[in-house]
């Protein structure tokens, strides 16, 4: 009886032996962390997209560009992911940072639609923030249909999804290899887009002077 109840409060219990099901509709914690990265990367910055599409189209960003701050935020996202999302913690810490993403596209839309410039970096958000009477301004339409879309409907989609579980020392290395990955791609990026002015390491600097 001892070796039965040992069996039910560990971590056995829950793998693919004990149940094969939950195990196969589970996804890996890399596949969450990449999916999730993806959406913050487009969907939580859809704001500063549609600047840079019409910019695009006026000529002032170029393709090249537009790929090279794509890539920068997504591997920002999954920086913040690796470091953040470990195995208990993980749901949570993709639960703030879609909202922490939501906030700062909010942001980006009042400044967008004062013609300031639309970029938004994490100290301009929590200065913003920490101000009483700015939250105040966040309500309108426009943050309301952007907390519900990047935040509220993603965050109910990850608690409702069966993360798998995997031991503490794979996740530490599945995690020390994304942070690693992200360095050398940065580097590779830079790079690749060396002949784009301003450098690809550089973008965010660009877009905070960059006027809708």
């Amino acid at each position: 009886m001892a070796s039965v109840k040992l069996f039910r409060v560990t971590e056995f219990a829950e793998s693919i032996f004990a149940s094969p099901l939950a195990h196969r509709t589970s996804r890996h914690p890399l596949v969450v962390m990449l999916l999730v990265a993806l959406w913050l990367a487009t969907a939580g910055h859809w704001p500063l997209w549609q600047t840079l599409v019409t910019q695009a189209q006026a000529g002032a960003a170029s393709l090249p560009m537009l790929l090279a701050l794509g890539a920068e935020l997504l591997l920002f996202a999954l920086f913040w992911l690796a470091l953040t999302a470990w195995r208990g913690l993980m749901k949570p810490a993709i639960t703030v940072l879609l909202f922490w993403t939501a906030l700062g596209a909010c942001l980006m839309w009042l400044l967008r639609s004062s013609g300031e410039a639309v970029a938004v970096t994490p100290g301009m958000l929590l200065q913003f923030l920490v101000k009483k009477e700015s939250w105040g301004q966040l309500l309108n339409w426009q943050c309301g249909v952007t907390l519900l879309v990047v935040a509220v409907l993603p965050a109910l989609l990850i608690w409702r999804r069966r993360i798998r579980r995997i031991p503490l020392m794979q996740s530490l290395l599945v995690n020390t290899i994304i942070l690693i990955a992200v360095y050398a791609f940065l580097l590779w990026v830079s790079g690749t887009f060396s002949h784009v002015v301003p450098s690809p390491l550089s973008v965010m600097s660009w877009l905070m002077q960059l006027k809708v």
